[in-house]
């Protein structure tokens, strides 16, 4: 019985959706990043850009906490928003840095 090979992926255009390895963009911490992939209309993810939002989101949630000890914020609800939206955030992040470290294990792993 004889076994035939596993035909190369040639393009990945046929797959709805995707059009290539091309159109991810540039990945960088740092505030600004991906100018260039944002120019040509390319889907890029600013990483540092979602840290600084959950980072932003933590210091709110700080500020009404201390308003709310001394006794500047009466309605409460403010607070328990904010800080469940922290919660999230960094929940999420967590999750992300998670799935991320997992997946360069995996690669790490594997046999070329």
């Amino acid at each position: 019985m004889a076994v035939s090979a596993i035909s190369p992926i040639s393009s990945f255009a046929a797959i709805n959706g995707v059009s290539g390895i091309g159109a991810v963009g540039t990945f960088d911490l740092g505030a600004g990043a991906n100018k260039a992939s944002k120019a040509t209309g390319a889907t890029s993810i600013d990483f540092g850009d979602a840290l600084a939002k959950v980072q932003s989101s933590i210091d709110d949630a700080d500020q009404l906490s201390r308003q709310l000890a001394t006794g500047e914020l009466t309605d409460i609800s403010q607070y328990t928003v904010a800080a469940s939206k922290a919660q999230l955030g960094v929940q999420l992040t967590v999750a992300l840095r998670n799935q991320l470290l997992s997946a360069f294990q995996e690669v790490m792993r594997m046999q070329l």
